[in-house]
């Protein structure tokens, strides 16, 4: 008997948030490419929080929208409740974080994927990778390309690129106490056949780990004995293209509530049978999204943390328990959540666990995340050893385009630390040294004021337009919008208003100095206790523009200074990124350079100054080392 074989451009193993947007890049841009998943229910599945965005999380969703990507626009189609994050602080943090009906998302997700053209989706288990050898050139270390892969049934599938997005399915078993399950998340089948594949192919895996709360019968909890969140009262959509007015709906509550003396005790009580401190756990869990009993024992002066419930949709009495995940036995789990205020005859619908699962170390990938051993293997997600559905999503994206990119024998897209929150991920992914889940946070991004979540389009529709995901249309608009920024700004600083009785009265009543001599209105909306919108009253020149617009020319205005000290920073950032290092280049040669140095720069094999730079263990004096040492090689 024969086995089937199919031929395609792409193969996209995993349809989680990474594999979603691959796929869709890939066919969107007029590629034949298969999405593979073990179980179709699964696309776009969240099996943890049922929520899309937060701090630094919100910026990823507005940049993969902005380059032409669907998350954005699949939460403005499905949430529940909306806020944004961190007003009271500068812009720089704002960032946008939506509830999801999770049943919805992930079924409007599903039909994206199955009414898009060129894209295939095939329920199946891959096992295997098809690699062939290939001659080694002198100014290539990639030996190796990527022909196809099987399937457990063993159907083969010929490609020319592969996009590895396996989340937290490879090898994975689930625990709860003493009961271990071998099972994916949700109690949906492990792929456990493909690790070997990469093993033998020489990729470096590791064991990540992590968890989740338990969910709870909404009829069994006591909100009174809670405090009711809402969200924001005028909802701003995530994606650029979303018509605010489209988005104003009647939004569910979430109720904060919090942990007690007796909750703790319960479980420092019963650590023992915890498998992450009974040794049963094998796997690095996220240091920044910590289980209860790491947040006890790690955090043993605070009496209490905050629990947030927050409902899993419209069409289910399920409640989240955010802020309590735990892999505790399930008795002890019932205990410790009764503790709670309004949690006190909880009934639980499903209990809490920890998963583990296999995933790569990802400084065998470039900065476009291809391997380096392997031509035309690309992966993304949490695979590479990331966390959340954002992360995911931002580095599938990246894969999918430079997997096209790669068929059609083009540069590959690399986005730098100064372009996007993006470029910040990939980079500290393949750049540093990740010991846990990697996750985003705005402290990671050195020009954060640059990088807002409020001007994701301005900084990155021209790339997603000239890659070919973004229409023309949507370029042009945000050609507009600039345009209308930049008239506005300069009508503002070339604008003067005199020591007038009227504008000393106005400067009066809104507790602001009286001018002793003529200023521009630019000069007054610096003033913290002015804003664009109050002098309204006394810009007589002023047009009606749209509230996205407004936000752009205050942001400009009031944080100019801060703005144009960033854009010296990547002035010299920049320089350091453009001096590129050789794929070839042996480290042995070059002389000076200390042990630790040497080895690192061996491993990761960066391919510019910059990257190095970043690299931990590489000094400021090996990259001086190493610049003379590039100038040299070059005039040879």
């Amino acid at each position: 008997m024969l086995n089937i074989k199919e031929k395609v451009d792409v193969c996209v193993v995993g349809a989680g948030h990474a594999g979603c947007e691959a796929a869709l890049a890939c066919a969107r841009l007029g590629f034949e490419t298969v999405i593979f998943t073990v179980s179709v229910d699964s696309i776009a599945l969240m099996p943890c929080n049922p929520n899309i965005g937060g701090t630094s999380k919100g910026h990823l969703v507005r940049e993969i929208d902005a380059l032409g990507g669907e998350m954005g626009k699949n939460i403005d189609k499905t949430f529940i409740q909306s806020k944004m994050l961190n007003r009271s602080k500068g812009p720089a943090v704002h960032s946008l974080r939506a509830q999801a009906d999770k049943a919805e998302y992930s079924r409007a997700m599903r039909k994206v994927l199955e009414n898009q053209d060129h894209l295939t989706i095939k329920q199946a288990e891959v096992c295997e990778l098809l690699v062939e050898e290939i001659e080694k050139s002198s100014s290539d270390n990639v030996c190796r390309k990527i022909v196809g892969l099987k399937t457990f049934t063993g159907t083969v599938y010929e490609c020319k690129a592969v996009i590895l997005c396996t989340g937290t399915y490879l090898k994975a078993r689930c625990l709860c106490g003493e009961a271990i399950t071998y099972t994916g998340p949700n109690g949906l089948q492990a792929a456990n056949h493909l690790t070997d594949s990469l093993l033998d192919l020489g990729i470096e895996m590791r064991r990540f780990k992590t968890g989740t709360p338990a969910r709870m019968d909404r009829r069994s909890l006591d909100f009174e004995k809670m405090e009711e969140q809402f969200g924001d009262e005028r909802i701003i959509p995530f994606s650029f293209s979303t018509d605010p007015d489209d988005v104003q709906i009647d939004q569910v509550s979430c109720y904060l509530t919090y942990t007690n003396e007796q909750t703790h005790d319960i479980i420092r009580a019963n650590l023992d049978r915890s498998p992450i401190y009974a040794g049963v756990i094998e796997g690095t869990g996220p240091r920044y999204c910590p289980s209860i009993e790491d947040k006890v024992v790690k955090f043993s002066d605070k009496d209490r943390h905050q629990v947030f419930i927050e409902p899993e949709g419209l069409h289910t009495s399920e409640m989240y328990v955010s802020g309590m995940s735990s892999s505790l036995p399930e008795d002890v789990q019932l205990a410790m959540y009764r503790t709670v205020p309004g949690l006190e005859h909880c009934k639980i619908v499903r209990n809490a666990y920890a998963i583990e699962y296999d995933c790569i170390d990802p400084k065998q990938l470039y900065p476009t995340l291809e391997f380096k051993s392997i031509e035309g293997l690309f992966s993304g997600g949490q695979f590479n050893g990331s966390s959340g559905y954002e992360e995911a999503a931002a580095q599938g994206l990246i894969a999918g385009i430079n997997a096209v990119r790669f068929l059609e024998g083009k540069e590959q897209i690399v986005l730098d630390r100064s372009q996007a929150y993006i470029g910040v991920l990939i980079d500290d992914l393949v750049t540093k040294e990740n010991f846990e889940p990697y996750r985003m946070m705005t402290s990671r991004a050195e020009y954060r004021l640059l990088l807002r979540q409020d001007n994701a389009d301005l900084r990155l529709r021209q790339i997603g337009y000239e890659v070919g995901l973004v229409s023309e249309e949507l370029y042009r608009t945000t050609l507009y919008k600039k345009e209308q920024i930049d008239t506005e700004v300069t009508r503002l600083k070339n604008t003067i208003v005199g020591a007038s009785k009227n504008i000393q009265e106005f400067l009066t009543a809104h507790e602001s100095a009286p001018l002793k001599t003529g200023v521009t209105l630019a000069e007054l909306i610096c003033r913290p206790e002015l804003t664009y919108e109050m002098i309204k009253e006394i810009d007589s020149g002023r047009i009606s523009l749209p509230a996205d617009v407004v936000e752009q020319v205050e942001i400009e205005i009031k944080y100019e200074g801060y703005i144009e000290r960033q854009l010296k920073q990547v002035e010299h950032y920049k320089k350091m990124e453009k001096k590129k290092i050789p794929a070839d280049l042996d480290y042995n040669e070059v002389g000076s350079l200390r042990l630790e140095a040497r080895q690192k720069l061996i491993a990761y094999k960066p391919v510019s100054v910059g990257q190095a730079s970043r690299i931990s263990g590489v000094s400021p004096a090996d990259i001086s080392v190493l610049l003379v040492y590039l100038e040299n090689y070059r005039k040879k």
